[in-house]
């Protein structure tokens, strides 16, 4: 009874309505994890009919779907942004195509940020070494006290190396000597290596010696740097007129050059070790090695001064300078125009140097800074190889612009290369480095496997040489019209006369390595006649080039015989015309054949009484060809009693027979302390190269092509 007149309860307020099952009915069945789509994939794999209630997913689908369209948009647009802004500006040699449907898949900038983040948390720079900067002590001293001091410590016996200081002091120049160091190396040698920006080197300067008058830290790269500059400087001017040349004496020069540069190998070690990366350590690096190359030649230590800068660069990130999610537009990390322009060059100094330049002496100083040598085409232990690969960065191509146009805030125009900037010869530099890239990848490492290279393939190569001529600007150009044309260009950019030349004799020099190992070979195989007459074209236009600016008024070129520079071009140019006027005796004008190797015997004749190098590039052809035996007639003169390996001594001159020293005996080899040239003695312009030369001409060649081969490998490795 009460049962039937009982009321129904009203429904709990509290109580929730039950949920509508969230998975379909066979993962229910099968208690299997549904995943809620439609169909689902537990019955997709089934092949059976998905039912169940998902209404309250498709409802947000399309809310959802909508939201990912938006920011795919976006992101497209953002990238679209930046493939459109870059690819004008940014070459075929710089990074490699992008290709859109990679680029779709481009992450977000700051999720790319993030994953850096993360995964550079195993690359920390801590050191587990303990160093401290407790023995280094830096202070200011006059030029002339300096090289005074750095004389006495040097002088000390090992026995009392007790008594040297156990804390390393290291002076700078006075102020006022500082700053005429400083204009002279902007003068004479900033255009011969531009990797440094100047008002910010100035600004360091005025920086360090601000804080060592007050007793305040200094930064140890910066530091570096500018010992860099003040050794090169000091070294280098008494070869240039200027103020420097009467301010400092020869002695003090040299001497305050050693110590400066003895103390930025250690100040750049020590800021190495303690891994305190900076782009400044790469600047240093690289006209240390303009240096070292001019007083040690193509050392180990020059070598191992380059690799440091490949790693320190590459520790900066510099291989990937225009992929940083701090350079995408967007990003909260804003870019420095001026910083980030000046470190593509001297990243692409680096790439240049390894590609081209590191020759073996192949090359001249000013078109690397000190390093215009052939890395991948010379001989030695890095021959036919180079470290970096274009795809392995994404830097561009530093821009056509003047230094003064340079800004912090905005991106730098990028001037067409017909308009003469300070960069026209960088950027030329770095295109002939690219054609050098491409002959190491087609020339074989072995030269027994010279066989296997199609010809055709060094004709290709030829062309691109060629091709790079044709295109050359007018004001790189060496004919008498276009020098003509271009001198209202080189009253305002100076620097350019010395670029046109060095590009010329640089590329002449490449050209000849191409054709070398066919150059003989084609006196007996006219497929290869080609060779020859490219490497005799070439040959003769370095030593054209040679006497153009020979006869240049004040020529910075000229002054850089004394460097160890262009002389090398003309010591290659006069193999090539000597071994074609040996071996191809059927081709007539013997009279001016002759006449050309003898005026080419007589510039490295002129000149190695101001070139220690020079010098030694006569003796080390000279001491080859004996090994070789390279007499060239079948019975020695009469009364001709000289040791195989031993010249003989008809100049008064110390001979050497092992190639390495041309001190007498008992004494060392001047090493990298030493002073140099050698003194100026008129008697070393008779040297027994005039008989070597004469043997050749009158008697032919008496050797077959491997020992040729062999010749050129001997010379090769002996730089």
């Amino acid at each position: 009874m009460l049962s039937s007149g009982r009321q129904p309860h009203p429904a709990n307020p509290l109580k929730r309505p039950r949920q509508d099952p969230v998975s379909c009915q066979f993962c229910r069945s099968k208690k299997l994890k549904c995943n809620r789509q439609q169909p689902c994939s537990n019955c997709a794999t089934r092949g059976l009919a998905c039912e169940g209630q998902f209404q309250p997913y498709s409802r947000q689908t399309p809310a959802s779907s909508h939201t990912d369209n938006v920011s795919i948009l976006a992101r497209l647009k953002r990238l679209e942004d930046i493939v459109i802004g870059s690819s004008n500006s940014t070459p075929h040699v710089a990074q490699p195509k992008i290709h859109s449907p990679r680029a779709s898949l481009s992450p977000d900038p700051e999720y790319e940020e993030a994953v850096h983040n993360l995964e550079g948390t195993g690359t920390s720079e801590d050191s587990w070494i303990s160093l401290s900067s407790k023995g280094f002590e830096f202070g200011i001293s006059s030029t002339h006290q300096i090289s005074i001091n750095y004389g006495i410590f040097q002088n000390v016996p090992d026995q009392l190396s007790h008594c040297r200081p156990a804390t390393k002091w290291y002076s700078l120049p006075r102020k006022e000597e500082a700053v005429l160091l400083m204009d002279h190396y902007v003068k004479y040698l900033d255009g011969l290596q531009h990797v440094v920006y100047i008002p910010t080197v100035r600004r360091i300067m005025d920086s360090i010696y601000a804080n060592l008058e007050k007793g305040l830290p200094v930064i140890h790269s910066h530091v570096a740097l500018l010992l860099s500059i003040f050794a090169s400087s000091s070294m280098f001017s008494s070869h240039f007129d200027g103020g420097t040349r009467f301010q400092f004496s020869p002695s003090d020069a040299s001497q305050a050059s050693l110590f400066w540069a003895n103390a930025a190998l250690e100040v750049l070690e020590f800021s190495r070790r303690t891994a305190s990366r900076r782009l400044e350590d790469v600047q240093t690096t690289i006209i240390l090695a303009f240096l070292l190359y001019h007083i040690e030649g193509f050392s180990t230590r020059s070598r191992c001064l380059f690799a440091n800068a490949i790693t320190t660069a590459r520790d900066l990130s510099l291989h990937k300078l225009d992929a940083r999610p701090g350079q995408i537009p967007g990003s909260r990390c804003q870019p420095d125009h001026l910083e980030t322009e000046i470190s593509r060059r001297v990243w692409w100094h680096v790439v240049a140097t390894d590609w081209y330049t590191f020759f073996s002496f192949y090359g001249s100083l000013l078109i690397s800074g000190g390093f215009s040598r052939l890395l991948s085409l010379s001989g030695g232990p890095q021959e036919g190889t180079y470290f970096l690969q274009p795809r392995h960065m994404c830097v561009n191509i530093p821009c056509n612009v003047n230094d003064s146009d340079l800004t912090h805030d905005k991106p730098p125009v990028n001037l067409p290369l017909s308009e003469p900037t300070t960069m026209s010869y960088y950027i030329q530099r770095i295109k002939l480095a690219d054609i050098c890239r491409n002959v190491v990848d087609v020339m074989p490492l072995n030269g027994r496997d010279l066989a296997l290279v199609d010809y055709q393939d060094v004709i290709a190569l030829d062309d691109k040489f060629e091709a790079f001529f044709q295109e050359l600007p007018v004001f790189f150009q060496t004919d008498e019209k276009s020098r003509l044309a271009a001198e209202p260009i080189m009253c305002q950019y100076p620097a350019l006369q010395v670029q046109r030349y060095a590009l010329r004799m640089i590329a002449d020099t490449r050209r000849c390595k191409l054709h070398q190992p066919f150059l003989i070979r084609g006196s007996v195989d006219p497929n290869y006649a080609y060779s020859r007459e490219i490497s005799l074209k070439s040959a003769r236009s370095c030593i054209r080039v040679w006497r153009l600016h020979e006869k240049e008024y004040q020529s910075i070129l000229v002054a850089s015989v004394k460097l160890t520079g262009v002389v090398h071009h003309v010591f290659m140019a006069t193999i090539v015309l000597v071994m074609d006027l040996c071996f191809n005796k059927t081709a007539g004008d013997d009279a001016e054949r002759k006449a050309e190797v003898r005026e080419a015997c007589k510039i490295l004749e002129d000149v190695k009484c101001q070139s220690r190098m020079a010098h030694e590039f006569l003796e080390s052809l000279m001491d080859i060809l004996r090994t070789h035996k390279v007499r060239l007639h079948n019975n020695p003169p009469p009364g001709d009693s000289t040791e195989e390996g031993i010249l003989p001594d008809s100049t008064g001159m110390p001979q050497r027979g092992n190639g390495l020293s041309t001190t007498p005996a008992g004494q060392e080899r001047q090493s990298y302390d030493d002073s140099w040239p050698p003194p100026d003695n008129p008697q070393n312009y008779l040297s027994d190269f005039d008989e070597i030369w004469k043997d050749y001409v009158e008697f032919g060649p008496n050797m077959d092509m491997p020992e040729w081969d062999n010749l050129f490998s001997d010379l090769d490795s002996r730089y």
